[in-house]
């Protein structure tokens, strides 16, 4: 279960209204931690040298460095899939050839009683030639899970990456009846050639896993990230000891992640509650986008291949007003 009420707009995306021009420079002298790597999700064991200035010419971007071009994706009309646009977190981006696709998450349904929340969560997407202008699919929704035909039940969360031949490759969180009144949730994976028509391949991260961090209720994947083989998936457990927690597990195939662990911050937990995005600096650094929307915020981490568990402290920490969850795209051909 997601709390969903939030003092912001609850039935229009913001969240990639925002386009930043790639600045000169370097990127900020924040780097990842000079650490003692756990074992889980890390390719040694032994202490690493302090991880190299990114060999990139992207500068981490400043609040007032954004563009606003306003609402970019409208909510559906009664009766339509998408009528809320608010609940979980499934906001996930990537470019394919040329053509952005942007993947959100739709609620047809609403109750007041018990928790007051959104039922009926499913997977949408909408395709851009800009980053500015999308259209909604009109084969949406592109994934449901309602195993069981209860209202809480769906796809509640999403990571998206691209594998080695080009196929996307959507982790969610899946939503299934435990009892007449609660949830629980694996991490599922799917796959598509076109990025519109994806098959379920099967639980990535098991809840009741006994080596899964966060293990024994709710598993929701926010970001996922192929690199060099290898499958990283940034997700948050709820009902558990370690919920608002990020963990990341790790895999060298997408629907068997071995590896889980925290991720921590000079040895400390980091705190979240959002969908998450990266940004791919040089060969071994990713800076990654956070969201914690209980407090209002966008925050900018940096992570090393070699300890996807390690992150730095923030490079930035972003407040855009009316926001509820934020996800970046960088379009280095565009320059944007």
């Amino acid at each position: 279960m997601i709390p969903d009420k939030f003092p912001f707009s609850n039935n229009l995306i913001l969240v990639s209204m925002l386009v930043l021009p790639l600045l000169a420079g370097a990127c900020s002298n924040t780097r990842p931690p000079h650490v003692t790597p756990h074992p889980a999700c890390n390719r040694t064991s032994t202490q690493l040298p302090e991880t190299k200035q990114p060999e990139s010419n992207i500068r981490t971007p400043a609040q007032e460095d954004w563009v606003d071009h306003g609402i970019i994706l409208e909510a559906g009309v009664q009766g339509e899939w998408d009528l809320y646009l608010w609940g979980g977190f499934s906001f996930s981006v990537i470019k394919k050839d040329d053509t952005y696709f942007l993947y959100y998450q739709g609620s047809s349904d609403y109750r007041t009683e018990f928790d007051e929340t959104v039922l009926q969560r499913a997977i949408g997407v909408a395709t851009s030639s800009d980053g500015i202008h999308f259209t909604k699919y009109q084969g949406n929704p592109i994934l449901k899970w309602f195993p069981n035909q209860y209202g809480e039940e769906g796809a509640v969360s999403s990571g998206v990456t691209q594998g080695e031949l080009g196929e996307t490759i959507v982790f969610y969180g899946a939503n299934s009846q435990q009892s007449p009144s609660t949830v629980n949730a694996d991490v599922w994976a799917a796959s598509s050639g076109d990025g519109f028509n994806f098959t379920d391949i099967g639980v990535a991260l098991d809840r009741e896993g006994k080596s899964v961090w966060g293990r024994g209720d709710e598993l929701f994947p926010v970001d996922a990230i192929y690199d060099s083989g290898r499958w990283i998936v940034y997700y948050i457990p709820n009902g558990t000891p370690e919920s608002v927690l990020l963990g990341v597990a790790c895999g060298n195939q997408y629907n068997t992640l071995t590896q889980s662990s925290a991720v921590t911050s000079n040895d400390e937990p980091i705190s979240v509650w959002g969908t998450a995005g990266h940004v791919k600096l040089d060969s071994d650094t990713y800076a990654l986008i956070l969201n914690n929307i209980r407090d209002r915020r966008t925050e900018v981490r940096l992570m090393s291949l070699q300890t996807p568990n390690a992150l730095s402290e923030p490079v930035v920490v972003y407040k855009f007003d009316e926001a509820q969850q934020a996800v970046i795209l960088l379009d280095e051909e565009k320059e944007t």
